[in-house]
C-alpha cells in the first residue's frame, strides 16, 4: 500500500493520498475525496464464503460514494481482469439489486435459502443418522459427506429456529456425536 501512495502522490504531488484496505472503510465512515481507486477488486469476487460478492460489492459502493457523484466530478477508477463481473457491473450501473436478486436465485438453487444462517457440523456417525439428528434438533441438512469415520454437514436454519438448533448442538456435543460446529463456515 506504500508503493500505491508514493506512485500516486509522485503523479499528482498536490493531492492528499488515503491508501487502505476493505476493512480500513468499514471503520472510516463517510468522507469526500476526489478520486477512488478499487486497485484488486477481483481479489474481493473470489474470498471464500457464500456472500463473498455481496460483501464486496457493498465495500465498494461505500468508498466509491466517497468521490461523489460524477456530475460533481467524482471519479472511481477500478482495476479488474473482469469489468463484466456482475457485481463489477452493478458498481458501474450504481444498481446493485439485479445483482443481488440473481445471487439469491443462485443461493437458493444450491439450497441455501435466503435470511437462513448456514451452519457446517462435523459429527461421528453415518450420514443418514447424522442428518436425522441435525432435523430433530432444527436445522434443514442441505449438504452431507462421510469423512472417514465422521460426517461433515452444511445445515441451514431457520431465524426462529436458532435456539432450538443451539440447544440441539450442545446436547449432541454432550453425547459425544457432534464434534465440531462452524457458523456461516467459508465454503
Amino acid at each position: 500500500m506504500q508503493r500505491i501512495a508514493e506512485w500516486v502522490r509522485s503523479a499528482a504531488p498536490a493531492t492528499a493520498v488515503e491508501v487502505g484496505t476493505a476493512e480500513a472503510v468499514k471503520d472510516r465512515g463517510p468522507r469526500r475525496v476526489d478520486v477512488v481507486g478499487l486497485l484488486d477488486p477481483d481479489r474481493g469476487l473470489t474470498r471464500p464464503g457464500l456472500r463473498a460478492g455481496e460483501q464486496a460489492l457493498a465495500i465498494w459502493m461505500e468508498v466509491a460514494a466517497w468521490a461523489g457523484p460524477r456530475s460533481a466530478g467524482g471519479r472511481v477508477l477500478a482495476q479488474t481482469r473482469e469489468p463484466g463481473h456482475p457485481a463489477v457491473q452493478a458498481l458501474v450501473r450504481w444498481e446493485p439489486v439485479p445483482f443481488l436478486l440473481a445471487e439469491a436465485e443462485r443461493r437458493a438453487e444450491a439450497g441455501f435459502a435466503a435470511g437462513r444462517p448456514v451452519f457446517r457440523v462435523t459429527a461421528s456417525g453415518a450420514d443418514g443418522d447424522v442428518a436425522a439428528l441435525l432435523r430433530e434438533a432444527g436445522g434443514a441438512p442441505i449438504l452431507s459427506t462421510p469423512a472417514g469415520d465422521q460426517t461433515i454437514c452444511l445445515v441451514s436454519v431457520r431465524p426462529d429456529g436458532t435456539r432450538r438448533f443451539r440447544e440441539g448442538m450442545v446436547r449432541l456435543v454432550a453425547d459425544g456425536i457432534v464434534r465440531r460446529v462452524e457458523a456461516d463456515p467459508h465454503l
